[in-house]
């Protein structure tokens, strides 16, 4: 009998891979974490800084200025050689006019050049060079500007040649020349822009003249024939001028006292101040601003509209996303006691022992949050409805039942949120302005969290 054996197949124990596990293990974590990082609120982290907010209030102000309106003394074709809002000396030359202006005419079909002098180049010169360094692609302002200028300087070239050539024009062709130059009676700035508010005064302002949607204006400078005694130009005789405010009386109590206001003017964004002077007529209430600057800036406007900083408040200035509110216990202040190292305030809270029918007594530390006379306050997440406190050394007992809130922000400056109270003095839409001095409180350079409702109250934020 042959021998033979017998051969058992076993199964090969399979080997388990710590480094795959440990691989799947971490990628699932961080996977969470990536999760987490895109999915939760970020908390954003805002620095406290000592400010100012204003209490602003806009009001559409009416100018008062010392104008007069000249008339053309004859009928014609009037050319003007100054430009709107140009200081003009006294008999500086304005405006010609010509009854039937064939003269200019003739002159202006001619081929003979007129001839710049270096004073006209100059002119040229600094018109294009104030364009090009004011002139912007989202205010067209300065181009209307160089273009009024550059055609007062031609203006003044044109006058210069009909008056050298007007006679030989006339002795060359029969026409009558009958052009007349028109000077200033005296010095100011000239504006070719009326109203009929030109002989409004101090006295006979009313409520009705500030509608301005019923405000018209007529500009003067036209191409056509103009009649005897038609308006031709305005001149503002005097730098001073005025802005009168048409007032509530409750703007007027809370101005009344002042002798200066600083304001900006909407228009162009440019901030200024002046002298200010209050009077009532019946139940009607004004202040007047004296002004004696920037008069040519304002030279067409009959209506400004300004902010005017009526109270300015300083303080800590932060931002209205960061405040919350948080509710708290008020605990008597006699209940407050410090711990064995008596470093740390606290409460003596009573636990009952059913097993045993004992009374232990827990020294929990607790931050004061704010106090006034009678109560501490103390967060309300760290003990439960009814939870009983007792005096050190006493058996007088107190259950935590009275809540209030505060209004505070969270602070970062630790690296986790932690709540402090803050006293707010005034707000606009975007910030407050909170008292800097206010006891368990904010100081100048905290951290806080931009938006409170990304914070988590004690959690670690980085």
């Amino acid at each position: 009998m042959s021998n033979r054996k017998k051969v058992i197949k076993f199964r090969k124990r399979k080997k388990i891979n710590i480094g795959i596990i440990i691989f799947s293990i971490m990628f699932v974590y961080l996977a969470i974490i990536v999760y987490i990082y895109f999915t939760k609120d970020h908390l954003t982290i805002y620095e406290v800084k000592e400010g100012t907010l204003a209490e602003d209030n806009i009001i559409t102000g009416l100018i008062l200025r010392e104008e007069k309106v000249f008339e053309s003394d004859k009928a014609g074709y009037v050319s003007y050689f100054q430009k709107d809002g140009s200081r003009v000396a006294k008999n500086a030359s304005i405006y010609s006019i010509d009854e039937n202006k064939e003269i200019m005419d003739k002159i202006m079909e001619s081929d003979e050049p007129m001839k710049l002098t270096p004073e006209n180049n100059a002119e040229f010169k600094y018109e294009i060079s104030n364009f090009q360094k004011n002139f912007s692609d989202h205010n067209f302002t300065y181009a209307y500007s160089f273009k009024e200028g550059a055609k007062s300087t031609a203006l003044e070239i044109l006058n210069t040649a009909m008056i050298e050539h007007g006679q030989t024009v006339e002795e060359n062709t029969g026409l009558s020349f009958s052009y007349e130059m028109v000077e200033s009676p005296e010095s100011g700035i000239v504006s070719y822009y009326m109203d009929n508010f030109e002989n409004v005064t101090f006295d006979n302002v009313s409520m009705d003249l500030f509608d301005v949607e019923s405000y018209e204006r007529t500009y003067l400078r036209v191409t056509e024939m103009i009649p005897k005694g038609n308006p031709i130009y305005r001149l503002v005789t005097s730098e001073e001028w005025y802005i009168i405010l048409p007032l509530t009386e409750e703007q007027y109590n809370k101005l009344s006292e002042r002798e200066n206001i600083r304001f900006r003017i909407l228009k162009d964004n440019f901030e200024t101040s002046g002298n200010i002077t209050f009077y009532k007529k019946g139940n009607e209430y004004y202040g007047k601003v004296k002004m004696d600057k920037h008069l040519v800036n304002y030279i067409n406007d009959r209506f400004l509209e300004l902010e005017i900083h009526i109270e300015s408040i300083e303080g800590l200035k932060i931002p209205l996303s960061s405040i919350v509110e948080k509710e708290f216990y008020l605990v008597p202040l006699e209940y407050f006691t410090q711990g064995g190292d008596g470093k740390e305030n606290g409460l003596n809270i009573l636990t009952f022992d059913n097993d045993e029918g004992d009374i232990n007594i827990t020294f929990v530390p607790t931050d004061i949050f704010y106090k006034d006379e009678n109560y501490g306050y103390v967060d309300a997440r760290l003990f439960e409805p009814g939870t009983t406190i007792q005096i050190t050394g006493d058996t007088d007992r107190y259950q935590l039942h009275l809540t209030d809130k505060l209004t505070g922000v969270y602070n970062v400056n630790m690296g986790y949120a932690v709540f402090r109270r803050i006293e707010p003095l005034y707000q606009n839409d975007e910030y407050c302005i909170v008292n800097k001095d206010t006891e368990y409180g904010l100081s100048n350079y905290d951290h806080i969290a931009l938006d409170s409702s990304t914070a988590v109250e004690q959690a670690i934020i980085y």
